[in-house]
């Protein structure tokens, strides 16, 4: 079976190709042209197509003689992109991979979207746990491309009978990426965000100074791991998953009927407090451990329990498990992935 993967230089990518090339598919990757990760997934020995994700010519000319579509690609940060970028990477992608698989001389057996919780607008000073069933409601244009895509890809299942899955991902890491967690620059990242291209800040505006105010002193510290809690002392709950429970959930969707015509929480274990997570990354790292208290609350998650249920998904690697594994790789020692 043959499966067109997108997005394969990424940090799903080459690791969910790696795996399926295990169990027997045959696989072509798409790639930007001069992407300096490509060799990543090009070391597999996979098939290598380059063409700028919103060339929809090129990636509808990608899906001709697939199987199977994994559509992993996607612009996450806005940077300095514009939102109609954006919407042609994220969304209009999509479409151009289902007419491709329309016209295509092999009848496409699934197409899976890879898709995120954001569209839930985890962003709320409240410890909520989503279901497939919330209410989605894009708080920014990154969830909102991802949710048209959910839209269009549902609509072409009803038009058309494209066997379509959809996965909502939370925050994926790679190894290589888990030690440097926590830190204030990390933290003080999500804060500059809310508050660029005079957005509406998603934790009140009545914060806002107070906000800035303790990043600034966090800062001073840069190296420190930052145990965050609100004024009333309830800890910040961190929402995370290891890469390797998202490939093997991946696997799972891809090849389950109960998938098809399906949205899944493809989230990891529980979540775990910022407190905790910031101990075991002291401890790891030999980083100063540092207290900090907001002025707001964030600990969203979604719940993975419809995938448990429906799929036999079961996410192996808590914060801690993932820690190993970051240590592992530091120490130069084999790992079983590939790190983004």
């Amino acid at each position: 079976m043959k499966a067109l993967i997108t997005g394969i230089s990424g940090r799903v990518g080459p690791n969910l190709a790696r795996e399926m090339m295990r169990r027997g598919y045959e696989i072509r990757g798409l790639v930007m042209p001069n992407d300096p990760q490509a060799e990543k997934a090009e070391r597999l020995g996979v098939e290598i197509l380059e063409a700028d994700i919103a060339d929809a010519e090129r990636v509808r000319a990608a899906v001709d003689g697939v199987d199977v579509v994994l559509h992993q690609a996607a612009q996450i940060p806005q940077g300095q992109s514009t939102s109609e970028r954006m919407l042609d990477v994220n969304t209009r992608a999509t479409m151009s991979l289902l007419e491709g698989a329309l016209s295509s001389r092999r009848p496409l057996k699934r197409f899976l979207l890879a898709s995120t919780y954001q569209t839930y607008n985890p962003f709320v000073t409240a410890p909520v746990s989503f279901d497939e069933d919330t209410p989605q409601k894009p708080i920014d244009i990154y969830a909102l491309t991802k949710l048209l895509s959910e839209e269009i890809c549902m609509t072409y299942m009803r038009e058309y009978g494209i066997p379509v899955t959809i996965l909502r991902y939370s925050s994926i890491k790679a190894a290589n990426e888990v030690l440097g967690m926590l830190k204030p620059a990390w933290l003080n990242y999500f804060i500059e965000m809310t508050l660029s291209k005079n957005r509406i800040p998603w934790f009140g505006a009545e914060h806002i100074e107070e906000t800035k105010a303790i990043m600034s002193d966090a800062l001073l510290t840069p190296d420190a791991v930052c145990a965050v809690s609100d004024g009333q002392g309830r800890p910040w709950r961190l929402v995370v998953q290891d890469l390797r429970d998202t490939v093997a959930g991946t696997v799972l969707a891809l090849e389950s009927e109960a998938a098809i015509g399906e949205a899944f929480d493809m989230t990891g274990p529980p979540p775990i407090t910022y407190a905790c997570a910031a101990r075991l990354l002291a401890d790891a790292t030999g980083r100063p451990y540092r207290q900090v208290t907001m002025p707001f609350y964030r600990g969203a998650s979604a719940s993975n329990e419809k995938a448990r249920v429906r799929l036999g998904y079961n996410p192996q690697y808590s914060f801690d498990k993932m820690v190993e594994t970051a240590l592992a790789h530091q120490r130069g020692e084999p790992i079983d992935q590939i790190p983004n």
